[in-house]
């Protein structure tokens, strides 16, 4: 029982040493589709510009914090998962083998599509708890 206890206690515990706001699941959905779908545009599509479009985001996250109030740790982890996502993504691009063959971008074209859908209804819900 006791064994039980302490396992318990070794799973929760990252939840109680921090607390998120309530507003940051949505920032860190946001910002995990806005890394696939960069990534994807840095393998498949001409001219594209990683660093402008990751500068850009988190532009537009500090804008829309002014009224949601993320802490600097919460952005940096937000920064640190955009990081992550896409290097994963753009790894797993180059598995498929889409840095040598092109035209295998259009294959995985609809799967980045819904990323972005996604990404843009996570755009609207956070611009609608900002309305609020």
């Amino acid at each position: 029982m006791r064994r039980i206890y302490n396992i318990l206690i070794l799973i929760f515990l990252p939840n109680i040493g921090y607390a998120e706001p309530p507003e940051y699941p949505l920032f860190r959905d946001y910002v995990q589709y806005s890394s696939s779908v960069d990534a994807y545009s840095k393998m498949c599509v001409k001219n594209f510009q990683p660093d402008l479009a990751e500068t850009e985001l988190f532009e537009l996250i500090n804008l829309l914090n002014n009224k949601i109030q993320l802490n600097s740790e919460d952005i940096e982890r937000l920064k640190e998962k955009y990081s992550r996502i896409n290097t994963s993504t753009l790894t797993q691009l180059r598995r498929l083998g889409l840095d040598t063959e092109k035209r295998l971008c259009k294959n995985y074209l609809k799967v980045f599509e819904r990323f972005d859908e996604k990404r843009n209804e996570k755009l609207n819900e956070i611009t609608e708890l900002i309305k609020e």
